[in-house]
């Protein structure tokens, strides 16, 4: 997260400013910016969307109406992308906007883990008229200043980038809270995994204690680092690839806030063509729009009823708060007749990464019946390119399981 004096130091800037409230996307690489505007008494106040564009969009709003500039704030790298839209029609418009990105590297020019996260900085550069970078915690106030006096004279975007500790892929693990713990909902899909199954993960998302059972022929395929979200499309993707076998996708409720909810959709209308209906997505559901897990005395903003939604668009949908109705859950959720969405209050959830240090594509797409570890199909190899074998080595599994 980001240096909490800097975050101070910018809070405290836009407070000077009389700024009234932020629009920003819940992350844990903004959870000290969230945590600085919480500390102000909402002043200015922090309001939670659910898209980074929508917050673009937001505060574009919020500078026609009022004429004065408006905030979003939102995590770097590629997940910054979601702000384009929103500021490059700010900037169409002449509507003074200031975008805070929180990004691991900071020097100028970019430095970054990949190449997409690199033109994602070019993009803002180019919808920005200007992009600053808080190379140096002491000139955070100045910085914020100038940012704020750029986007209003220029009547436009100015986007602020400001620093974090970069990850140090660390594994995800569970904080204290008052769900369940996401230990036991992976143990107890573990000695439940179908035969010839697929399990996809978010990048960002819990592995502690998931382990397969010896002889299992169950992938594991791990979704990109920072992209909330990812073992959705990913579990989509491989069941229209091979409708027959079951998918089983880990989605962090972040993720599914992001675009879950509306990829449900995708599943209810393509669900007819498989022979094997058997998707399910779990949601762990930390009833929280930001991460607030350091502190299991703030209270739970967020408690989006995801199975709820699924059940309107005619899939399965359960729903789980209690530690002893977690497994007869697993077994309802895989022998449903349709897609299945298994939604369980878990404990709030500390951010680290899947992926194996030095990986920024897809991590590990695991076989784990042998105890060893399979090229995931996405998976760069030495030059850099995709490495195609662990590929054909799952079209092989899907043919010769049918």
């Amino acid at each position: 997260m980001p240096d909490p004096g800097v975050a101070d130091a910018v809070v405290d800037r836009l407070r000077a400013w009389r700024i009234p409230r932020v629009f920003g996307h819940p992350q844990e690489a903004v959870a000290a910016v969230v945590e600085a505007l919480d500390a102000t008494g909402d002043d200015p106040q922090f309001v939670p969307v659910r898209d980074a564009e929508d917050a673009a969009v937001m505060a574009a709003g919020h500078a026609r109406f009022t004429g004065e500039p408006g905030v979003c704030l939102a995590a770097g790298g590629v997940a910054a992308a979601g702000l384009l839209a929103g500021l490059d029609a700010a900037r169409g418009a002449g509507l003074p906007v200031l975008a805070v990105v929180t990004e691991p590297v900071v020097t100028e020019p970019v430095v970054s883990a990949s190449e997409a996260a690199r033109v994602v900085h070019r993009q803002l550069a180019e919808v920005c008229h200007r992009l600053r970078y808080v190379t140096e915690p002491a000139r955070a106030p100045e910085l914020v200043d100038e940012a704020l006096r750029a986007a209003t004279r220029a009547r436009g975007p100015v986007g602020l980038v400001v620093p974090h500790p970069a990850p140090h892929g660390a594994m995800l693990v569970a904080a204290s809270g008052p769900g369940i713990d996401v230990r036991l909902v992976l143990d107890e899909l573990s000695s439940r995994l179908p035969p010839n199954s697929v399990v996809t993960a978010d990048g960002t998302g819990p592995t502690a204690g998931f382990a397969n059972p010896a002889g299992s022929p169950a992938e594991v395929v791990i979704g990109p680092a920072g992209l909330p979200g990812s073992a959705l499309p990913y579990a989509l993707a491989a069941k229209m690839a091979a409708p027959d076998r079951p998918v089983i996708a880990l989605v962090t409720d972040d993720g599914m806030r992001s675009h879950g909810l509306s990829e449900l959709i995708t599943i209810a209308r393509r669900r007819p063509a498989w022979p094997d209906p058997r998707l399910v997505v779990l949601v762990h559901n930390t009833r929280s729009g930001h991460p607030r897990c350091l502190d299991p005395a703030r209270p739970v903003t967020d408690d989006v009823p995801y199975a709820g939604w699924a059940r309107l668009l005619g899939l399965h949908g359960v729903r789980v708060d209690r530690p002893e109705l977690v497994g007869a859950a697993w077994d309802e959720a895989l022998n449903a007749d349709r897609p299945c969405v298994l939604e369980i209050v878990t404990n709030a959830l500390t951010f680290g990464s899947w992926n194996r240090p030095g990986f920024d594509n897809i991590g590990d797409s695991a076989v784990p019946g042998d105890g060893g570890t399979a090229t995931s199909p996405m998976l760069p190899d030495g030059d850099g390119a995709p490495a195609m074998a662990g590929w054909r080595s799952w079209r092989e599994g899907a043919r010769s399981a049918g």
